[in-house]
């Protein structure tokens, strides 16, 4: 496979997470996080406002942040531009900081305490915003990828804090560990995998709790780099209509936390739409049967429940990049559009 920019951002991803990590134990990330603690505490309630990746990162933690006692939500933010509601306490969620909805939010919201998470800290956004949380992605140019994993690695310390500063420093520690094995991948299984989905008309992402968030920012950039057809379901909702379409036809992605509370029903399903004659790639840090005909089971290092979308980040994103050749596309290579949407 030709080295291409994607692939380089995609092996960036370890060192970007170890900035990250060494970043928030700091005295300015510290204090960042402080200020987050204090003002999600005193709100009682967020609201994750973001654009593609940044509308989906939050999902991982959202649970968390409410068993933490602050109940939280994600929001698109053109939809919030154009059709407003009041909302408690708003943290804008954008990597560049100069989307077009974002800055049109960001201005709007001047004047009032809201939370900027960003990768870029001197942007329209950050400027605008009462307080600055920083992904530490680096410079990114192509499909999502170093900013996609620190902002999820950003949103589980988050959620940590929201408990205590000690839990926030205990997730640190996890982080700076999973940094140093984040890009072991199962680089054989990955282009078997690609093989299995090269004739797919349409893939699902399958996925409960954190996963979500896998799950969703696998259907939009898998729609960006191999131009198929790609949608995100909680596995809940697949069972509501989808799993008519099981049959030799039907090409999936299904998320299996081993250590996930929900793992038994995932592998459930899993198998039965192995069944059923489905090609199942199933993204597991965990042991997997699945028939090795027609599914390709991809392991991922063993991580809590909260950090399993990270801990797939590299591997699903290398997928992606190999099915994008079997197509004969190169991921991140943009037809219409780029790195920062202008254009509403």
């Amino acid at each position: 496979m030709t080295y291409s920019p994607f692939l380089r951002e995609i092996d960036e991803q370890p060192a970007a997470l170890h900035d990250l990590v060494a970043y928030y134990r700091g005295a300015d990330g510290n204090h960042a996080l402080q200020k987050w603690m204090v003002w999600a505490k005193t709100l009682g309630r967020v609201t994750f406002v973001g654009s593609g990746t940044s509308e989906h990162t939050p999902h991982v933690a959202l649970h968390a942040m409410a068993e933490a006692g602050v109940p939280a939500d994600t929001l698109d933010a053109g939809e919030l531009l154009h059709y407003p509601r009041p909302l408690d306490g708003v943290a804008l969620v954008s990597q560049s900081g100069e989307s077009v909805e974002i800055r049109q939010l960001a201005e709007r919201y001047a004047g009032t305490p809201f939370f900027a998470i960003t990768n870029n800290a001197d942007s329209t956004l950050a400027r605008a915003a009462s307080a600055v949380l920083q992904m530490r992605g680096g410079i990114e140019e192509t499909i999502t990828t170093k900013t996609y994993s620190n902002s999820l690695a950003l949103f589980a310390l988050l959620a940590r804090a929201l408990e205590s500063l000690d839990a926030a420093r205990a997730l640190l520690d996890n982080l700076d560990g999973l940094s140093r094995v984040l890009g072991e991948v199962d680089a054989d299984g990955i282009e078997r995998a690609a093989d299995l989905l090269a004739d797919a008309r349409a893939l699902h992402m399958i996925a409960r709790g954190p996963s979500i968030a896998g799950a969703r920012q696998a259907a939009l950039t898998f729609m960006e780099g191999t131009r198929i057809s790609a949608t995100a379901f909680p596995a809940g909702s697949f069972r509501h209509g989808p799993f008519e379409l099981a049959d030799a036809t039907h090409r999936c992605l299904i998320y299996l936390p081993a250590s996930g509370r929900t793992h038994a029903l995932m592998a459930g399903l899993a198998a039965e739409l192995a069944g059923k004659g489905s090609r199942v790639i199933a993204l597991t840090d965990g042991a997997m049967d699945l028939p090795a005909a027609t599914c390709q089971v991809l392991r991922v290092p063993a991580v809590p429940e909260l950090l399993f979308p990270l801990a797939a980040a590299i591997t699903q994103e290398r997928l992606l990049a190999a099915l994008a050749q079997r197509r004969g596309l190169v991921a991140g290579a943009f037809r219409y559009g780029g790195k920062v949407t202008t254009v509403e």
